[in-house]
């Protein structure tokens, strides 16, 4: 009888735990367990502050100011993966780049960074003694950010979503930032940053382990393993230049991400229905359709349909859009070349002196926020729209060439079918919306590489892997072209495209710079001369010659360029260069060992000619 009632008790218990479950996961303490974890970290990193702040006031030695700095960077880096997503603005002060920003509608004003990152370069490799004052002003300013971050510990307002959303986002930028050394790039402590980044993905996780034990005990443990030994190999490792990064993405913050992704839907945790550009619910950042195209579209929730997408490309290469009919999109934009055209410069309309800037790929358009190398517009429409007017290229008019669509036989019907609209009602907004749903049509993700990260260990070789790792560690080409989307447009929330100023040449191995002055021509900001979009590396082993102006004809005088420090580091006299100017000192097999990497990015699958 005993038996029997204890046999009832356990039953009924099983069925109470399991109904709490389904109400709230039974994770009622974990939100609450974050926030107070959170809070107490931020005093922590406060008074890690004070105390760089203090070995800066009295003068201690160098190695004493640069382990004061270590230790605050280390500490903050834990709380990083709350800090980053609640309050971005703030986070931006406290470890952004080390890059003034200007504002084009507010020029005169310039707000110059703050934090760790300027710190860094104060500190390191050496704290020269006029730079002692900046340093020490440069810590106090750091110290009452981090008041502000206090003020908002204490009414952070988070749900479960948004924890687990936290958390594998703060693995991609593990991955993507951490990793390659971008917010480190002198001290290169970034691997032990990893490490504390890492344990404040681990604190929080444990805060649902109880209630995911209960659901499913074996996916727990496995990450809870995953966790640990991921934060002792990078404990472990001493050379920045050496780490085996490509092995590391793929035996622990893949999946990992996998495993936060099916714990979350374990414990029933919704996705909101908003719109994103890298999916919540995608098993990781490299996985197959992981990217909405549609996201960086003027309305995000319209899906373009097949009918959108074939009138399109029928658009784009017909010269109907030019004034003379005899240049389409496809002019310049050559399926056959990775929609590029091979050519140094395109020439402008009836043969007449080339173009400024390069041909580039449409190939991945869709997934950057600022379109053109000097980022002059945010929409794909608009682009159509401003290369068909610009004078050098079609010299159109969209409201002539609307005209003569009417009046063609194929247009009206296909018009219909595209936007349910009659002949009399097509206007350019149609024909832009066309053009743009074909561009954004053409994303290509799918390249050997992306195999390799899906668990195709065959997809690329020894010297690609070799490639990837030194393109995320001592080549510091992942600090400006970041994995995995390899633009500059910044993971984990894709919100920002990078511009910076490398000064390009002329011509290869000269000093003379190109005087195509980039978004300081639309501007008129002296901090943006020579600034251009960081662009993709995705299909650059089929998309020559390079760098806005076609200077470099072959990968290799693209690694030349950046082995030499760019273009201050091969002696060109450039005020404000954002790629350090120091030497790589990459060997020639490591520079190869790149470009072997880079052409495992090529994806042209499905492209008509």
């Amino acid at each position: 009888m005993y038996k029997s009632i204890t046999i009832i008790a356990i039953t009924l218990l099983a069925i109470f735990s399991y109904t709490l479950l389904d109400e709230d996961g039974g994770r009622k303490e974990a939100v609450s367990n974050t926030k107070q974890w959170y809070q107490h970290e931020v005093t922590a990193l406060q008074s890690s502050v004070d105390n760089l702040c203090k070995a800066l006031a009295t003068h201690q030695s160098l190695s004493q100011i640069q382990t004061a700095f270590k230790e605050a960077r280390l500490q903050y880096k834990a709380l990083e993966v709350v800090t980053a997503h609640f309050n971005p603005y703030t986070e931006k002060f406290i470890n952004g780049p080390n890059i003034p920003e200007v504002e084009a509608d507010e020029k005169e004003v310039v707000i110059d960074a703050q934090g760790f990152q300027v710190l860094e370069e104060l500190i390191f490799p050496a704290l020269e003694t006029e730079d002692e004052p900046q340093a020490l002003e440069q810590a106090k300013q750091l110290r009452a950010n981090l008041n502000r971050l206090q003020m908002t510990a204490e009414i952070l307002q988070a749900t479960d979503a948004q924890l687990f959303d936290a958390m594998r986002l703060e693995l991609l930028r593990i991955t993507s930032l951490g990793i390659s050394g971008f917010d480190s790039p002198i001290a290169q402590h970034s691997i032990p940053e990893a490490a504390a980044a890492l344990k404040g993905i681990t604190t929080i996780w444990h805060f649902y382990v109880p209630s995911l034990q209960l659901i499913n005990p074996s996916l727990t443990n496995y990450t809870s393993t995953l966790l640990e030994d991921a934060q002792q190999l990078l404990r472990k490792e001493k050379d920045f230049n050496s780490f085996d990064r490509l092995d590391f993405t793929t035996r622990y913050l893949n999946r990992l991400s996998v495993n936060l992704k099916l714990a979350r839907e374990a414990l029933k945790i919704p996705y909101d229905n908003l719109p994103y550009f890298l999916d919540p619910a995608a098993s990781n950042a490299f996985a197959k359709d992981a990217y909405n195209p549609a996201f960086f579209a003027p309305d995000q929730t319209l899906q373009a349909t097949p009918a959108q997408v074939a009138l399109g490309k029928q658009l784009f290469q017909d010269p109907i859009l030019s004034q003379d009919k005899d240049r389409s999109c496809a002019t310049c934009h050559q399926p056959s070349k990775a929609f590029t055209d091979g050519q140094t410069l395109p020439l402008a309309l009836h043969g007449e002196k080339a173009q400024m800037r390069n041909t580039p790929t449409i190939l991945n358009a869709a997934l950057q926020p600022f379109l053109f190398y000097d980022q002059r517009v945010a929409y794909l429409e608009d682009q159509v729209h401003a290369v068909v007017h610009n004078k050098a290229e079609m010299n159109g008019s969209l409201e002539k060439a609307v005209t003569v669509i009417q009046q063609r036989p194929d247009y009206p019907e296909l018009f219909n079918k595209a936007f349910n609209i009659e002949a009399a009602k097509i206007s350019p907004r149609e024909v832009q919306s066309a053009i743009a749903a074909y561009v954004r049509s053409q994303v290509k993700l799918n390249s050997p590489f992306d195999a390799y990260m899906r668990g195709d260990t065959a997809a690329i070789d020894n010297a690609a892997r070799r490639g990837y790792n030194l393109f995320m560690g001592k080549a510091k080409c992942g600090t400006c072209h970041f994995t995995p989307l390899f633009s500059g447009v910044t993971p984990p929330f894709f919100r920002k495209a990078d511009a910076e100023i490398i000064g390009v040449p002329t011509a290869p191995h000269t000093t003379q710079i190109d005087p195509d002055q980039g978004k300081f021509n639309l501007y008129d900001i002296p901090q943006q001369r020579f600034a251009f979009k960081t662009p993709t590396l995705r299909n650059i082993a089929v998309t020559a010659p390079y760098m806005h102006n076609g200077a470099f004809s072959s990968l290799e005088e693209v690694m030349e360029f950046y082995n030499n420090g760019g273009g201050a580091g091969m002696g060109i006299a450039i005020e404000g260069q954002t790629l350090q100017k120091d030497a790589l000192h990459l060997s020639q097999q490591e520079q190869q060992d790149v470009i072997s990497f880079m052409r495992t990015l090529t994806d042209t699958t499905q492209i008509t000619h």
